[in-house]
């Protein structure tokens, strides 16, 4: 009986073997191609097909990619766009304050740093781009869970407790889940040491077309340098650059 692991691993080589050349395949060609037995390629392929990964032909019987998968390769490229949207505007505010500034998505219950723009510091954060690190414990990932449903905020909080990093980590949902209701309605959330002992950071949502939270940027700063004139100016920065990338994202075609 196959594995979990060996099953998914099938499923990704199954995928693996459409082409150009392998528009459509049937399960006899895929069972021959990877020597497998055709009632579990047959098996692999109903799953497939019923999440949408794959489509069968009516007419051939034989199965093709399906709308699932360019759906998934949209977002793939979206993500990348936005990379290359947000980067000039990343340099233009870390060289305005001197200070480490982020770009970051949410996937579950984490966020995935995209990019990463400023000066390495003598007091900085460890992070890196293509990193992970939970969204509870940071500006940028409060930012990216206030831009949930409620609903969807409450399921993703619930996949595991939340760990502590500091003293000031959130670690109770009912006062996180009031913290992402303050942060959407105020539009910025603000980091007091909740990731990293000294560093505090201020955070800002960029929006799709259509108002979705879809990123996310901060500055990350040392605390002695974080007095309450400068989070009133920081946060007037990272808000109005997040604005500025929300508007360029829009009028990319």
């Amino acid at each position: 009986m196959s594995t979990p692991l060996s099953s998914l691993k099938r499923a990704l080589n199954v995928l693996d073997l459409f082409s150009d050349n392998h528009i459509e395949l049937g399960v006899t060609e895929i069972s021959r191609l990877l020597k497998c037995h055709k009632s579990s390629i047959s098996r692999v392929l109903t799953t497939l097909h019923s999440e949408g990964f794959v489509e069968k032909n009516p007419l051939t019987g034989k199965y093709r990619l399906g709308i699932k998968l360019v759906e998934l390769g949209h977002r793939a490229l979206g993500r990348f766009d936005l990379k290359e949207c947000a980067s000039p505007f990343l340099e233009d505010l870390a060289t305005q304050t001197n200070e480490i500034v982020h770009l970051s998505i949410l996937d579950q219950n984490e966020i995935v740093y995209l990019d990463k723009k400023g000066k390495e510091q003598i007091l900085t954060v460890a992070t890196r781009i293509g990193g992970r690190y939970p969204a509870h414990a940071s500006g940028m990932g409060k930012v990216l869970l206030s831009g949930l449903s409620a609903e969807e905020r409450s399921r993703v909080l619930s996949r595991r407790p939340l760990p502590r990093f500091t003293p000031n980590t959130i670690t109770e949902s009912s006062k996180l889940l009031k913290e992402l209701e303050k942060v959407r309605k105020q539009g910025f959330a603000v980091d007091s040491e909740e990731s990293f002992p000294g560093i505090q950071c201020v955070a800002a949502p960029i929006r799709s077309g259509g108002g979705e939270v879809v990123a996310a940027i901060s500055i990350s700063v040392p605390k002695q340098r974080m007095g309450r004139e400068r989070i009133k100016e920081l946060t007037q920065l990272v808000t109005t650059t997040a604005r500025k990338i929300s508007e360029r994202m829009k009028s990319i075609p």
